[in-house]
């Protein structure tokens, strides 16, 4: 195993998490106005393959870190999780329905990681941590207007696609603690978005087929690129530095400032308007997950040192 690196300091890895956390926030805004003219296939292969394009330059003018053959496989799942299905089912998602319904539904995210955790046997299940998880769920399944489970809707689609993306990127969360023990933050997210183009591109392939890079208008373009750099490949990275030196759980516990960020920013720019029923998914979503993950500490010696960031 390759040699540990050191942890870095509480503020640095709070900066880092609150940082990321604020460019995926950004991300529903940018998203819904390069939708105004650019197809959602054609903005996930977009965002993955500049995003990787850019990872592996700055990878390769970095000291060369080879990843090891066994290591590749959970790379690939990885990559799926976290990259393939995690952008293309968002930007779907977006695509169908509001900016503020995304953010909510994102985050359920915690209570996802917290669960996976627990299964997986990384961490313990606590009868609090099961009761907010339960308002979680009741949270989103409210925002899904679970009384009739509606395929015709397009909100519904929608809010059904961003919770499956919700779930793929909390297994990826918790999944990729080991393979960040051993390869460093950028070695890791290139690799996954690497290994994660392929898959993108290959549903991608009728929607660029038919894609005219002459009709989007000239903000559609700026939007998607501040989705590529801001959105994409610098919250990226740095959510795997983090995650290299803390919990799965606490990265997540971070999504909390991806509502408040977004849902602020899309009734001013977008002008969207939460319903009745959009508040009270927030009520149940944000009271679950801080019941379920609890009050948590400051950054201890021990989550930051070299020894605690093993998945």
């Amino acid at each position: 195993m390759k040699a540990s690196r050191p942890g870095g300091s509480s503020w640095t890895v709070h900066l880092a998490l609150a940082a990321a956390q604020t460019g995926f926030a950004l991300f529903p805004i940018f998203g819904k106005l390069a939708l105004v003219s650019i197809p959602p296939f054609v903005i996930a292969a977009i965002r993955v393959v500049s995003s990787a394009a850019m990872l592996e330059i700055v990878r390769r003018f970095s000291p060369s870190e080879p990843v090891r053959r066994e290591d590749r496989r959970l790379l690939l799942t990885l990559a799926i999780l976290g990259v393939s299905l995690n952008q293309v089912l968002f930007i779907v998602g977006l695509s169908l329905t509001s900016a503020i319904n995304t953010t909510i539904l994102i985050s359920s995210i915690p209570a996802f990681t917290l669960t996976a955790a627990v299964l997986l046997g990384r961490e313990a299940l606590t009868r609090r941590a099961l009761v907010g998880t339960l308002l979680a769920g009741a949270g989103a399944l409210v925002l899904l207007n679970a009384e009739r489970f509606d395929w015709g809707s397009r909100l519904f689609r929608g809010n059904l696609l961003i919770l499956a993306n919700s779930l793929s990127y909390s297994l990826y969360l918790v999944l990729a603690r080991p393979l960040l023990a051993r390869y460093s933050a950028l070695t890791f997210t290139a690799a996954v978005f690497r290994y994660g183009t392929l898959p993108i591109l290959a549903v991608s392939i009728p929607a660029l087929a038919v894609f005219s890079p002459e009709v989007p208008a000239r903000g559609a373009w700026w939007s998607l690129g501040a989705v590529v750099l801001f959105s994409t490949a610098v919250p990226y990275f740095l959510n795997s530095w983090a995650l290299a030196r803390v919990s799965a759980s606490r990265v997540a516990t971070y999504v909390f400032l991806q509502p408040v960020i977004a849902a602020t920013l899309a009734i001013l720019v977008l002008g969207e308007r939460p319903g009745w029923r959009t508040w009270m998914a927030a009520v149940l979503v944000f009271a679950g997950l801080a019941l379920s993950i609890g009050v948590r500490s400051p950054l201890t010696t021990s989550e930051l040192s070299p020894s605690g960031r093993g998945g």
